[in-house]
């Protein structure tokens, strides 16, 4: 296992277009959460607010022709590969004209054009499609690579087990991103797993391991260009551990009674989002040019979010529809 630290060599209009994907996501974020505080949207909602480094690293690395396979706190990276924020908002509404129909919701988002493939009703369960994925690219001859999103607690399933080793046996081309928020959902991650870092975890496969502050969107940039780099040139998968921190509970609502308040204060300290604008503020990014950045993608996000609002809701039709065969007489 090894850990990654960096200081960005990024070229700076590289950086700008990481920060406003991790400033679209926070938009999108925050202003769902007042949406469903004001009861107009169903189910539950699980905030991804602090996750957004990790995904946002991501999305720069990908090529279209790449597979993204997420899990419930991968927005960021769902609107990096190429889901439109009003298809997003759609599907989580559960509208009629939403890219599966409104069946997804919120946990199961999937967008096909894209080679997004949708999270998984059971957690883990993602992690052998994604080595499926990437065996079937493998076996065409094909120049892609998967790229899988979890959490750790999600690598006490057998489900992950059984797919890093299957990936690490046949050297397929995909990349394993644990996002570490240290609890899974209210369960804090020293009580469910004797070592520190879930990245060690890999030398029992065979395959690197590598621990990354997940907050710091250069830092994780420089891990995964070189595992997606390996994993494109046959040279198998890799685990990565990105170290973070959700802001929020594990759904929204959650009281949070099971984290120290002075814990969930020091982390906000090290919030992404700001933190990596105060970086480009010091590349000498204008502090107009910002502004004008976090202005627009909130525009964005309540644009369609209002859209999505006033869309039909899915109903019996699109919900059962091309699920079931017709029957048929002889």
């Amino acid at each position: 296992m090894t850990t990654t630290t960096t200081t960005s060599s990024r070229p700076v209009p590289d950086m700008v277009a990481t920060y406003r994907l991790m400033a679209l996501a926070r938009a999108f974020e925050e202003q769902l959460g007042a949406i469903f505080a004001e009861g107009k949207l169903g189910g539950w909602f699980h905030s991804c607010i602090g996750h957004e480094a990790t995904g946002a690293a991501a999305a720069a690395l990908l090529r279209e022709t790449d597979h993204l396979v997420p899990y419930h706190r991968s927005r960021v990276s769902i609107l990096g590969k190429g889901m439109p924020v009003s298809a997003l908002a759609l599907e989580i509404m559960g509208r009629a004209t939403a890219p599966s129909r409104g069946r997804a919701g919120e946990a199961h988002i999937n967008y096909a054009p894209a080679r997004i493939y949708g999270t998984t009703g059971v957690l883990g369960a993602n992690i052998p499609i994604a080595a499926g994925v990437a065996y079937g690219a493998q076996l065409r001859g094909l120049d892609e690579v998967v790229v899988c999103g979890f959490g750790e607690g999600t690598t006490n399933r057998g489900a992950f087990h059984e797919a890093l080793n299957m990936a690490a046996i046949w050297d397929l081309p995909v990349v394993y991103i644990c996002e570490n928020n240290l609890y899974a959902e209210f369960s804090p991650s020293h009580e469910q797993m004797r070592g520190a870092d879930v990245a060690d975890r890999a030398a029992g496969y065979g395959i690197p391991g590598v621990v990354v502050d997940g907050n710091d969107p250069d830092a994780v940039y420089a891990t995964l260009s070189e595992a997606i780099g390996r994993a494109r040139g046959g040279g198998g998968p890799t685990l990565v551990e990105a170290k973070t921190y959700r802001l929020q509970g594990h759904y929204e609502g959650d009281p949070q009674s099971y984290r120290d308040k002075a814990e969930v204060a020091e982390w906000a300290q090290r919030d992404p989002v700001p933190a990596y604008r105060r970086r480009l503020s010091e590349r000498s990014v204008p502090e107009d040019e910002l502004t004008r950045i976090d202005t627009d993608v909130a525009d964005e996000v309540r644009a369609a979010l209002s859209a999505a609002l006033a869309a039909p809701a899915a109903g019996r039709e699109e919900i059962f529809g091309e699920v079931y065969a017709e029957r048929t007489t002889a």
